[in-house]
């Protein structure tokens, strides 16, 4: 009897497990096929907004200008909310693979900034590379991504003046890139809960965001096998750090 119990008692919790799955798995589809279907009035909108913008035929009255103005950056927040959801709901709902490749560490860092550009022009950003890195085995456009949501959480909560810095290094057997800030810091609470899907700080809440940067960096960091943390005091910045590993380390010439 006892057997047959914790057998039966087994069998409810795989159960549970795959009925908790497949709900997961279901909520990240459908919140994949909204968020697709946002993106086409928004490429819609943004066409629109764009042309009458830069279009020196179109002569506008100033206010008509301004209106115009707003609704594109408000198109352009709300086409990244929708990418960010997009890949978020892949990520949950195992539809996240990786395309990985031998990449040089400056050139990852290069292309995240080129991605940037647009968000950190007239910033001062400082990028130090150690010479002669290994090339690490990563997926690119992942790995890009991942340093540019760093870049703009950097941006968000650190003064407008202030310089960033990007850098990467060899740490025994695994490459380091990490991106700091002199924004205010994060205490130690916080510190255990910044990957957190959705959450954040405690500090400034008129912050444009959801969230849920941190949490797609970090779900692409261990899609890697590699690991992203904060090194972080209250009153002297951040810096997010993630590793990838080196081609070596993974069998590949």
């Amino acid at each position: 009897m006892a057997i047959g119990l914790e057998r039966a008692a087994s069998q409810e919790a795989v159960n549970r497990a795959e009925v908790a799955r497949e709900s997961e798995e279901l909520k990240s589809t459908l919140l994949d096929a909204i968020a697709h279907e946002f993106k086409t009035p928004l490429t819609s909108i943004k066409a629109v907004t764009t042309d009458l913008l830069s279009d020196p035929a179109i002569d506008l009255p100033m206010h008509q200008r301004e209106l115009i103005g707003i609704a594109d950056e408000g198109t352009d927040r709300l086409s990244k909310l929708v990418t960010e959801a997009i890949q978020l709901a892949r990520i949950e709902g195992g539809k996240f693979r990786l395309n990985s490749g031998v990449h040089f560490p400056s050139s990852l860092i290069s292309g995240a900034l080129r991605q940037m550009k647009s968000l950190i022009e007239g910033r001062e950003i400082k990028v130090s590379v150690e010479g002669d890195l290994p090339p690490v085995w990563a997926d690119a456009e992942l790995i890009e991504m991942v340093i540019a949501h760093l870049l703009d959480n950097a941006l968000k909560y650190s003064p407008p003046g202030s310089p960033l810095a990007i850098s990467a290094s060899h740490s025994e057997s695994r490459i380091v890139i990490s991106v700091a800030d002199q924004g205010p810091g994060i205490n130690e609470e916080e510190q255990s809960r910044i990957f957190d899907k959705f959450y954040r700080g405690k500090g400034d809440r008129n912050l444009k965001g959801t969230g849920m940067g941190l949490a797609i960096a970090r779900e692409v960091v261990r899609a890697h096998g590699e690991e992203i943390w904060v090194v972080s005091q209250v009153g002297k910045g951040s810096e997010f750090c993630f590793s990838l590993p080196i081609v070596q380390e993974k069998g590949r010439e």
